[in-house]
C-alpha cells in the first residue's frame, strides 16, 4: 500500500506509558516484559526476554540503536515486544555520545565504536547469547553499518533502516561473514531512499555476499517492527547452521503479514527468502551440506513457488507494456517494486533482462543530476525548475529514487503556466515525458503490482 508522504518525524517518545521497572538482567523475568538498567560504562538500556529463556541455553540477542533525538527507550516504544524479533533477547540502548538534553547520539567516531563494542561484551556476560544482530534506525542505521566494518567478529548480521552507510564504513574481507540488510521507504522525506539503494550497490560492488535491499514503496521515515524483523530474519537465515531454522525463517519471510501498526502492507520478502533457500541448492553463500530428503524437498517446493509467482507477476506487467514490451509504457511503481522484490529470482532476472531493465536503469541513474540540481536549488525560480526537470526526465525517467513529491509539484507548476511564464516547449516536454512518468508512479500503477501479488499463500 502506498502511504501519503508526510514531512515530519515520528515522535521519539511513543504512546504515553509507564517507564520500565529498573532491574538488572535476570533469567526469571516474565517473557516480553520490559525492564531498564545501566551498563558499567553508563549506557542506559531497556531489555526484555523471549519465551522459555532460562539463562542457560544461549539465545540470539538483537540490539536496537535509535536515531538522532532518541534514547534507550526508543526501541521499546517503537518496536513492540512480541512483534519485533519475538524469539530473541532484545536490548534497546542509549547512543554512545550525549546529545541535546537527555537525548543520545551514535557518532561516526572511533570512541563511539569502541564504547559500543564494550557494551556488547557486557551484554554477552549479562545474558546467555548465541549470535548478535543489530537493528539501527536513521543515525543508528548508519552506525550499525559502520560497526559491522570495524568489529565484524561481534555481529552475525545488521539491519540499517532509513539510513544507508557512511562513506568510511569498512567493507573488507572480514565483513563478508556479516549479513547486511538495508531497509528503506521510498517516500522518506528525511533520509532519501537513494542513500540505501546506493549503499547496497556499493556493498555489492565490494563483493559482500550476504546483502539485501528491502524496499518499502511510499513508506516514510518511521520505524517499522514488522519489516525490520523480516530483514533480521533474513540475517539469521543467511547465517544459521540449522537447515530446519532456515526453512522456518524463509516461510516466515514469505508469510503475508497484512497491515502493520502503521497500516502499511506490502508483498512478502520474496527475494530475501529466495536467498536463504539457495543455501539448500548449493548455489548460495555458505550452502548447507547433506540435508534430509524431506527438508530438501520442502526447500525446493518453496523455491519453485517463488519462481512461479515471479512469472505470474511478470505476465501481469507485460500486459501493461504492450506487445513490444516498451519500458516507457510500464507502470513504473509496479516495475521498480518487482525489480527489488524479486531480485535474484531466476524467472524475474530473465524477464528483466529481456526488457532491458537493468541496462536502461544504469544509463538513467547516470543522468539524474539535472533533476536533483533543479529540485534542491535554493535560488532557482519555479518556472526554470519546471523546465529543467521536465527536460531532464527524458533521459532518466526509470530512476528509482527521486523525491516522491516531484510529480505533484510539476503538476502544480503546470497549472500556474501563465504566472510562471512557461513556454510551449516546456509544456510539450511535460506532456511527452513528465506526464507519463507521473502516471507511471500513480496509485493505479502500484495496484497492478498489488493485484499480481495478491492471493499468495506459503506452501505447507
Amino acid at each position: 500500500m502506498l502511504l501519503p508522504i508526510a514531512l515530519l518525524l515520528l515522535p521519539l517518545a511513543g504512546p504515553a506509558q509507564a517507564e520500565p521497572e529498573a532491574k538488572a538482567p535476570f533469567a526469571g523475568a516474565k517473557a516480553h516484559a520490559a525492564f531498564q538498567w545501566q551498563s558499567a560504562t553508563g549506557l542506559r538500556y531497556v531489555w526484555w526476554l523471549p519465551e522459555d529463556y532460562d539463562g542457560k541455553a544461549a539465545r540470539n540477542l538483537t540490539v536496537i540503536l535509535h536515531g538522532t533525538g532518541g534514547d534507550h527507550r526508543w526501541g521499546w516504544l517503537n518496536n513492540p515486544a512480541g512483534v519485533f524479533r519475538p524469539l530473541d533477547i532484545v536490548v534497546s540502548v542509549d547512543g554512545t555520545s550525549p546529545g541535546e538534553g537527555d537525548t543520545r547520539l551514535f557518532l561516526n567516531e572511533a570512541k563511539d565504536v569502541e564504547s559500543f563494542h564494550a557494551f556488547l561484551g557486557e551484554m554477552r556476560k549479562a545474558f546467555a547469547v548465541d549470535r548478535v544482530f543489530l537493528y539501527g534506525h536513521s543515525q543508528g542505521g548508519f552506525f550499525v553499518a559502520l560497526f559491522a566494518g570495524e568489529h565484524p567478529e561481534d555481529v552475525a548480521g545488521v539491519c540499517a533502516h532509513a539510513s544507508g552507510a557512511w562513506s568510511n564504513s569498512a567493507t573488507g574481507k572480514k565483513v563478508q561473514k556479516v549479513a547486511v540488510a538495508f531497509l528503506h521507504g521510498t517516500g522518506d522525506p528525511v533520509v532519501p531512499y537513494g542513500n540505501s539503494a546506493g549503499s547496497w550497490s556499493y556493498y555489492r560492488d565490494q563483493n559482500i555476499p550476504m546483502l539485501l535491499l528491502r524496499r518499502m514503496p511510499g513508506y516514510n521515515h518511521w520505524p517499522n517492527a514488522v519489516r525490520a524483523t523480516e530483514c533480521l530474519d533474513w540475517c539469521e537465515g543467511m547465517t544459521t547452521q540449522s537447515p530446519d531454522r532456515a526453512i522456518a525463517l524463509a516461510k516466515e519471510m514469505l508469510r503475508p503479514k497484512g497491515p502493520d501498526q502503521y497500516q502499511f502492507d506490502i508483498p512478502p520478502a520474496f527475494a530475501a527468502a529466495r536467498q536463504v533457500l539457495r543455501r539448500f541448492s548449493g548455489e548460495g553463500h555458505d550452502p548447507f551440506g547433506n540435508v534430509l530428503g524431506m527438508l530438501q524437498g520442502h526447500a525446493d517446493e518453496l523455491a519453485a513457488a517463488i519462481e512461479k509467482r515471479a512469472a505470474e507477476v511478470a505476465e501481469a506487467l507485460q500486459k501493461e507494456m504492450g506487445k513490444k514490451l516498451e519500458l516507457k509504457k510500464a507502470p513504473l511503481a509496479a516495475l521498480c517494486a518487482y525489480r527489488a522484490d524479486f531480485r535474484g529470482v531466476e524467472t524475474a532476472e530473465r524477464w528483466l533482462g529481456k526488457i532491458g531493465f537493468d541496462k536502461t536503469a544504469v544509463a538513467h541513474d547516470a543522468k539524474t543530476k539535472p533533476v536533483f540540481d533543479a529540485w534542491y536549488a535554493e535560488k532557482m525560480g519555479d518556472g526554470d525548475r519546471f523546465t529543467q526537470i521536465c527536460a531532464a526526465l527524458e533521459e532518466c525517467w526509470l530512476h528509482d529514487g527521486f523525491p516522491a513529491e516531484i510529480g505533484s509539484r510539476l503538476e502544480e507548476w503546470k497549472g500556474q503556466a501563465k504566472s510562471l511564464d512557461l513556454d510551449k516547449k516546456a509544456l510539450k516536454t511535460f506532456d511527452d515525458f513528465a506526464a507519463p512518468w507521473i502516471s507511471g508512479w500513480s496509485a493505479d500503477a502500484w495496484k497492478v503490482y498489488e493485484r499480481a501479488c495478491s492471493g499468495w499463500k506459503v506452501p505447507k
